[in-house]
Parts: structure tokens; sequence; C-alpha cells
């Protein structure tokens, strides 16, 4: 059940699928994002994707269990995590999404081939109301497979502008009134840039001491 309160959607976000998404034909530009697996006690079980942040962090979400080299979670208990990955070729440029912007949400599909959705950014954010993190996601209506989660959202210029989640609805039966998502087709849900880089600042306050790396603020 969705509730409308102010100006965001509150609600639950839902694993599978909700559209048809195409393989990623990019070539050398996908060195920015890649697969992640689980670890042990449940090695290969769980796959999610990641999204390069800096030369030596990338970024992830949350709810994927067991990945390996987490070495931060998101301080209000949101859906990201970063883990410890150096860089595989070029870092990606971050910025925060734009309303009405075209994006392609990129990730991995449980056959371990990349995949793509088309699609643009709303402006009505989302609080997932079973996470209590208080956080506002970003809402996008590009498709959106399993596997996906942690993958970038990108721009039209190539920046990133957030990781996928999830996604609310398959329909829009119950919110297509909202004039928020009036013209969206699905729901699919993002960590948007500002989320990641409050949590860059946080984490980089624990490594900026005598026994931790020094990094510039992204």
């Amino acid at each position: 059940m969705i509730k409308i309160m102010a100006c965001f959607l509150i609600g639950a976000i839902t694993a599978g699928c909700n559209g048809i998404v195409k393989p990623d034909l990019s070539g050398p530009t996908n060195d920015s994002y890649f697969v992640v697996f689980s670890g042990f006690p449940l090695p290969y079980v769980y796959m999610a994707s990641a999204v390069q942040w800096n030369e030596d962090y990338a970024v992830t979400t949350r709810h994927t269990p067991l990945v390996s080299n987490v070495k931060y979670s998101c301080s209000t208990g949101c859906d990201l995590v970063f883990i410890q990955h150096k860089a595989n070729g070029r870092c990606p440029s971050w910025r925060a999404p734009r309303v009405g912007e075209s994006i392609t949400a990129v990730g991995a599909s449980p056959y371990l081939v990349t995949t793509t959705g088309k699609g643009k950014v709303y402006q009505t954010p989302f609080v997932n109301a079973t996470e209590h993190s208080g956080d506002l996601y970003g809402i996008h209506d590009a498709p959106l497979v399993q596997g996906m989660s942690g993958g970038p959202v990108i721009a039209g210029d190539g920046s990133v502008v957030g990781i996928n989640i999830g996604f609310y609805s398959t329909t829009l039966n119950d919110v297509s009134f909202h004039p928020g998502i009036k013209m969206a087709e699905r729901i699919s849900l993002f960590v948007p840039y500002s989320i990641i880089q409050r949590e860059w600042a946080l984490l980089q306050a624990k490594l900026n001491d005598p026994h931790g790396a020094k990094y510039a603020s992204e």
C-alpha cells in the first residue's frame, strides 16, 4: 500500500523486474561499473552491481547480503555501502541528477550480461517506509531487473547521478494521480549523488587520521 505524504512517496522496495532491459553495448566505458557477489558463508549465491567512486572505493547497495570488502555502511541505515575496490581503468564523473533529464540505468542481469534501460528523472522523492532511514531516494522510470541493484544511473553527458536500488511497483495504478509521477512509465528507485557524497564525507573523516589514507573531496 502506498501513501502520499507532503511531496514524497512512501513505500517498500520490490525485487524482480519491472520492464524489459537491453544488453549493454557501451564497450570500454563499462570499466567503471562491475558485478559483485556474496562471500562466505554463501559465496556467489547473491549478486549485485557496483560503481567505482574513486581510485580505491566503489559503491553498491546495502541490501545485498555478504558482499566482500565492505568498509563502510550508510550512517542512517540507507541502502548504500562503500567497498574497497581498486579502479580498473577510469573513474566516472559524478553529479546531482536533474529533474526531467534522460538517464540510462545500467547493471548486471541474472545471466551475468550487463543490461540497460532508458528513462528519465522525476521530481517526487521516495521514502522507503520499511527502512526508517528518512533519506529521500530519487525516482526514474527506466526498467530494472534483479542484479541491477548498485549499478549506475547515467545521465546523457556520461555523468553518474546515483545507483539503482530497486523499484516500487510494476504498474502505476495506485499512484498515477500524483502530479510528480504522472507521466512515468514505472517507479524505479535510486540513491542520488547527494546521499553518496554525504556518506563519503563521513567515511573520509574516518580515513583522515594518522592511521588512515587521505582523500580529496569528490
